[in-house]
């Protein structure tokens, strides 16, 4: 192969010298716009800026079939939200009012497994909002194993008189030891709303009146965090009457391992601590402030403490008062008063003693030469 070689005229030389400033002109005024561009032209911020929003809040564990509450918390007024279940469904539009802080919307699944639960966000300002992360919840199918235990009615009033505020607890366990709450059913169609939650074992009580005189029906019923209700209460008759005269002559019903005692008011502050099952009566006490101590086996000593105003009866210690041995007998203050004048006495001679104003008689004796 032969190479082939270009000759270059001296014309053709001074044609390249003289495009070459051009290419370098044209080079620097591409550069000088694209800065102008870039670093030197007015920033535009987006009408529709991007807001994404929180996880909402809510169980991650539940059973097949109970609905949970889901909610989520902002200060966004006049938005829009909406729920994504995970499984195929999602809620409408929620709009957040002004005076609002959160929505709450609640869900069940109908089948085991475990979801992504979103939330979007939309207003006038962001009309294309954007799916919050995901938020994982677990759905289980449940037993009969469960279920917290039916409760019993530990504490309340089963015979008084009506338009009168009566305190009612209830107490249960769950086997897993979740947190639970109750309800009560008065026997006039009216069901109580579920207290606060508590610990398993722990009781909780609700406050009612009965407006008319006549004979009820009281039940309670308990549910866990995860919303199992257990079985209702055996039912307890109440027996309101409308004889205000009685002076405070009432029936209370507590609960103590597992026995019904009542505790029969001859009056407001004096009455008895009664087993109906074995017919023994023992005593009460008013200890002031709507507190009384019960004396369950006749033994002269208070074993419980029952605060009717909560539904609380817990087991009473009697205060210790520590016996006055012969160290604390001796007047140690009167000793120690009297210790202090002496040394004080003594001090203040020795001072004296020592810069001439206080001085010893010495008796001179002459001896003969």
């Amino acid at each position: 192969m032969q190479r082939k070689t270009t000759l270059y005229s001296g014309n053709d030389r001074k044609k390249i010298f003289r495009v070459f400033p051009k290419l370098l002109l044209v080079c620097y005024l591409i550069q000088m716009i694209i800065f102008h561009l870039w670093f030197i032209s007015p920033i535009v911020e987006s009408k529709t800026p991007m807001y994404i929003p929180s996880q909402p809040v809510g169980t991650t564990f539940g059973y097949v079939g109970i609905d949970y509450e889901y909610a989520i918390v902002t200060l966004n007024p006049d938005s829009f939200w909406m729920f994504e279940w995970g499984d195929g469904t999602n809620s409408s539009w929620l709009r957040l009012e002004q005076n609002q802080t959160s929505i709450t919307e609640t869900h069940h699944w109908d089948e085991i497994g475990t979801y992504q639960i979103h939330v979007k966000y939309k207003s006038d300002a962001a009309p294309y909002g954007i799916w919050s992360d995901a938020m994982m919840v677990e759905i289980a199918a449940y037993s009969n194993d469960d279920f917290p235990e039916a409760p019993i009615l530990y504490t309340g009033k089963i015979q008084g008189f009506n338009s009168t505020l009566y305190t009612y607890s209830a107490l249960t366990t769950d086997p897993y030891n979740y947190p639970v709450c109750y309800r009560f059913d008065f026997g006039n169609g009216t069901f109580s709303e579920w207290t606060s939650y508590v610990p398993s074992g722990t009781s909780s009580y609700l406050t009612f009146a009965w407006g008319i005189p006549g004979v009820y029906i009281l039940r309670t019923q308990a549910k866990n965090q995860y919303g199992l209700e257990s079985a209702w209460s055996e039912p307890v008759q109440v027996i309101i009457t409308d004889n205000i005269a009685a002076n405070g002559a009432s029936i209370d019903l507590v609960v103590l391992n597992n026995i019904s005692y009542q505790i029969i008011y001859t009056s407001e502050y004096e009455g008895t601590f009664y087993n109906p099952s074995s017919g023994t009566s023992n005593d009460i006490f008013w200890k002031g402030g709507g507190v009384f101590l019960i004396d369950d086996d006749s033994d002269g000593r208070w074993e419980y403490l029952y605060i009717p105003s909560i539904g609380q009866i817990q087991p009473y210690v009697d205060p210790v008062t520590p016996q006055d041995g012969i160290f604390f007998q001796i007047p140690w203050l009167l000793i120690i008063i009297i210790l202090i004048i002496v040394f004080g006495v003594i001090g203040v001679v020795l001072v004296l003693l020592k810069t001439g104003y206080l001085y010893l008689y010495e008796e001179e004796v002459e001896v003969e030469k």
